[in-house]
């Protein structure tokens, strides 16, 4: 059958290759797709190869599993698909590489990259020819995916929802926050990561902060030591004291509101305190 021949194939006969590039897909892209289905019909053939083994008289997907997904959700019975001549079961490495290149009306995610390389891994493929097949120029890549693997259940499935937002790097700082948080405290700093959409540094920031705050260290000063100053029955002014996070230093502020002629007795008396303070020190 030539390339250009297009079937339609039942959507029951149609299962997600094991080597497509795209894994991770939101609810709210599926709704996009079958909106687009329903006002426009389908403009683009899914890339499918016939399945063996257990998947035997299927049709397995390399691209539009998306659509085949918002398809489902219309009611649709059929989609039109090209049995691609090019698409070897025998060779996952060339399915990943074509996988990549047909799945292109959205970028793929670190998490689609990170399911994939894990597979080819389990499948003794090595570092180079993987690098090859996802089209990566230096190992640095296949490193930093190795921390998706390394996520809790709980943390796993918050990025899955959001594969968008959590990258590699995101996912490192994660994991890095499971073992110096623990997984419960990490999960919380995962749903603030999405519910606030920090960026890396303000991420790492609060790991920081969490990580201060288990060892004991305050991050704002501890106030010691507070006045309210009255002048009669009338407040003129409050008097704080504090302490540094993690010093003995103390930091003294007055506030005070007074008539010209009694602030001008106090800023002499204040003059007098600061210079001793300076002979002190």
């Amino acid at each position: 059958m030539s390339e250009t021949t297009i079937q339609k194939i039942p959507l029951d006969l149609l299962l997600p290759s094991p080597y497509n590039a795209r894994r991770f897909r939101t609810e709210a892209r599926i709704q996009e797709i079958a909106q687009s289905l329903a006002t426009h019909q389908q403009r683009e053939a899914l890339r499918v190869y016939p399945g063996e083994g257990e998947a035997q008289g299927k049709y397995l997907m390399v691209s539009g599993v998306t659509r085949y997904l918002a398809a489902k959700t219309l009611g649709w019975t059929t989609l039109d698909a090209i049995v691609d001549p090019a698409l070897n079961p025998h060779d996952p490495l060339t399915l990943v590489s074509l996988s990549r290149i047909y799945n292109d009306t959205a970028q793929e995610t670190d998490m689609d990259r990170a399911a994939l390389v894990a597979d080819l891994e389990a499948q003794g493929y090595g570092k180079h020819e993987i690098m090859r097949a996802m089209g990566f120029n230096t190992p640095n890549k296949l490193y930093k995916l190795r921390a998706f693997k390394e996520l809790p259940r709980a943390i796993f499935d918050i990025a899955a929802q959001h594969p968008k937002k959590v990258s590699a790097e995101f996912a490192d700082i994660l994991k890095k926050a499971v073992s110096q948080l623990g997984e419960n405290k990490a999960v919380l700093l995962a749903e603030e990561l999405i519910a606030k959409n920090l960026s890396k540094s303000k991420l790492i920031k609060r790991l920081w902060a969490e990580c201060r705050k288990m060892a004991n260290q305050p991050t704002r000063s501890t106030k010691e030591r507070s006045a309210v100053i009255n002048r009669g029955d009338v407040k003129v002014g409050d008097l704080r004291i504090t302490r540094r996070p993690g010093s003995d230093d103390k930091k003294v502020k007055l506030e005070v509101s007074l008539p010209a002629d009694a602030a001008r007795s106090l800023y002499a008396e204040l003059e007098i305190l600061c210079q001793r303070v300076q002979e002190e020190w």
